[in-house]
């Protein structure tokens, strides 16, 4: 059977259609801008997030090259100590996990519609542990597929407060364990203090403490746990010392290669640079290496679903061997 439309219902068709489509939202950015700039973030240089990436250096080059032109501004500030993200950088970089997990959980239910779905929020007291729970969420996604896994980056630096305002279901700490809700103890990483070969330190068989009063420290931006970590290196004293944030490992990296002080990170991420760079020096405590313990703290209504939340956070950690 054929329709004729006269003249006036072919515009008025037109002009719905057209109309539908103005309606649309039309975003110049897509899922590859999101991962090429959130990889980038992550390791501070395109050679790293090439690596991570599985590309080659050029292709992530032109990916952030491409991303900045749909953004329609300046992603990262490029300087020698490698790409910092810009103010709008940092925007994207926050937006990036939670809607690629949107698109990713969007994808699942398209494959197997679920009538009712449970909710789970999940923040990590680590910026740098988040390239690796997104693995976690791959694994967990199957195993879970009435529950909606999300990772909430901005409750960082407060998830134990965000648990306990109800604004979390889930945070992965370190250190100390929180006061006032159940936990799951995980694992341990040991924190690493290196120096570069030139420096004064570079020959000592084992750190002092007061080395790091003398020379200073350089670490990551997060705060949360710098009371544990005081305790563990001076005990009770709480002395005075110089110490340098970096929200990139790259620029902690360089700082430290370039001698202005004594760097910390975790074992799994130092552990790619010892291996390519032999002028880094690995120093710990006279008393031993220094053992991080995590933990996954959670709200009681989800403990059910803990042994299927641990093994999936445990697939997912990397391991790392060190001399």
């Amino acid at each position: 059977m054929r329709i004729w439309l006269r003249p006036s219902d072919a515009s008025n068709v037109l002009f719905a259609y057209t109309r539908c489509v103005t309606l649309i939202a039309s975003p110049r950015l897509d899922v590859r801008d999101l991962r090429v700039v959130a990889a980038v973030a992550s390791v501070g240089t395109t050679a790293a997030a090439a690596e991570l990436l599985h590309l080659t250096q050029s292709a992530v080059s032109r990916a952030l090259a491409v991303a900045e032109d749909h953004a329609g501004v300046e992603l990262f500030d490029r300087s020698v100590r490698g790409l910092v993200p810009t103010a709008a950088g940092r925007m994207l970089v926050e937006a990036a996990p939670r809607l690629l997990a949107d698109f990713t959980s969007l994808e699942s239910r398209l494959r197997k519609p679920t009538p009712e779905q449970l909710y789970l929020r999940l923040a990590a007291e680590c910026y740098m542990a988040y390239p690796w729970l997104a693995r976690a969420l791959l694994y967990l996604r199957e195993r879970m597929p009435d529950a909606r896994l999300e990772l909430r980056v901005n409750y960082t630096e407060t998830a134990i407060e965000a648990l306990h305002d109800g604004k979390l279901d889930l945070a992965l700490t370190m250190g100390s364990p929180a006061r006032g809700l159940p936990a799951r103890r995980l694992f341990e990483d040991e924190l690493i203090f290196f120096v570069s070969a030139s420096h004064p330190l570079a020959e000592r068989a084992h750190l002092r403490p007061r080395d790091i009063i003398e020379h200073g420290l350089i670490a990551t931006s997060t705060r949360s746990k710098d009371e544990w970590f005081l305790r563990q290196v001076f005990g009770s004293r709480r002395p005075a010392f110089r110490a340098e944030r970096m929200p990139i490992t790259e620029a902690i990296v360089e700082l430290v290669r370039a001698g202005a002080g004594i760097g910390v990170l975790s074992e799994w991420i130092l552990g790619p640079y010892l291996a390519k760079d032999p002028s880094l020096r690995v120093l710990r405590l006279r008393k031993g290496p220094l053992r991080r313990p995590w933990q996954l703290v959670h709200r009681p209504e989800v403990a059910s679903r803990l042994p299927v939340l641990v093994d999936g956070i445990l697939s997912a950690r990397p391991i790392v061997s060190l001399p």
